[in-house]
């Protein structure tokens, strides 16, 4: 028996789906650590906060799982995991749970975005912090050095985790989750959209309104380019504070209109709004949003990374074909660039049920 633990999320949820479609949860056991009083996602699992007595009751005896998969390693879960005993341990990366801890040493700003985050004081979020410093820092290198694999799609995540973190001498596990639907069902949303190639070019900015978006960096290297493009920026969730402020930074921005999105789309509607863009621009150093990468990849729409972007490598070995910002010109993004069947072959639904009952059999 295995044991998952969660918290709740729409990749959680996903995930639980795709194993009980591979027959898988009878060999699994699931338990969404939270605080809150209902699930917003995963509303069939057991839940509970991670102390609680309640938590402990719903996992059981710890040492009894053949393999623990840790989904989201927060500092939370230091205390934990150094106060139990394991068979195997694994931890499953979300990207979060690594490039935002306090002792990892890498900038993922660039020089324009920088002064644009201001941090705000906080007293209940600095106290609750505070909180989980105390109780839960001292466990650090006790529970990394218990991680037996890192579960990533990306090599160079793994790696970049081996060097932050040294207790960590996990080995590497392949593993990815899926959107909230196959690749291959999209072609039913993008039919019904809409895109119109002689309109001026319409470029996506970034997924969110996250600071290592690098958004006004990218902006202005569009600005340098010379062409002419209507920016659509989403920043439906994320840093208000860094949002306001993005939104008083654009005004040297004359090449085409900036409209931001405050909107919060359903996910088909989503779709149809990466159809309707001519490319999209992701200019952060740390991987992330590449559900959206790989859903643009997938209708053959021109990709603008980072140069920077420490995922690049892993791109490269699944042979998907991207741009830099520095390669930017109309022509470029106004084409097709073919990138569907490698996804296919890359995320196919099937290869993942497959790598799942390899996984978690």
């Amino acid at each position: 028996m295995n044991l998952h633990i969660l918290p709740d999320s729409k990749f959680s949820e996903a995930f639980y789906n795709n194993m009980v479609e591979a027959g898988l949860t009878g060999n699994n056991k699931f338990v969404i650590r939270t605080r809150a009083k209902k699930l917003v996602h995963v509303k069939e699992l057991p839940f509970a906060p991670l102390y609680s007595l309640a938590f402990s009751r719903y996992v059981g005896d710890v040492s009894s799982y053949e393999r623990v998969f840790i989904h989201q390693l927060s500092p939370l879960m230091y205390r934990w995991i150094a106060t139990h005993s394991f068979k195997e341990l694994n931890w499953i990366s979300w990207g979060t749970d690594l490039y935002t801890l306090p002792f990892v040493k890498a900038e993922f700003l660039e020089p324009e975005t920088r002064p644009l985050v201001r941090r705000a004081f906080n007293g209940s979020m600095f106290l609750y912090l505070l909180k989980v410093y105390l109780t839960n820092m001292p466990f650090k290198r006790k529970a990394y050095a218990k991680v037996s694999n890192m579960l990533t799609w990306m090599r160079s995540e793994f790696e970049f985790a081996r060097t932050q973190i040294p207790p960590l001498k996990a080995s590497h596990l392949d593993f990815f989750y899926e959107n909230q639907m196959p690749y291959e069902k999209i072609d039913a949303i993008v039919a019904t959209a809409e895109y119109d190639p002689q309109k001026r070019l319409r470029l996506i900015i970034g997924n969110s309104g996250t600071p290592t978006n690098n958004h006004l960096d990218a902006i202005r290297k569009i600005d340098n380019s010379g062409i002419e493009a209507d920016l659509h920026i989403p920043v439906s969730y994320g840093d208000p504070a860094y949002i306001a402020a993005l939104k008083r930074s654009t005004g040297f921005y004359k090449a085409g209109k900036i409209h931001f999105i405050d909107k919060l789309m359903p996910f088909e509607e989503y779709v149809r709004f990466l159809y309707s863009a001519d490319a999209l621009v992701m200019h952060h150093i740390r991987p992330q949003g590449y559900g959206n990468i790989f859903m643009m990849m997938y209708m053959n729409k021109p990709v603008l990374l980072n140069a920077k972007n420490i995922s690049l490598q892993d791109l490269q070995r699944a042979e998907l074909k991207w741009l830099t910002l520095e390669q930017l010109q109309e022509s470029s993004t106004k084409r097709e660039v073919e990138n569907k069947e490698k996804i296919v072959k890359f995320l196919a639904h099937e290869r993942l049920l497959t790598l799942y009952r390899a996984l978690f059999k």
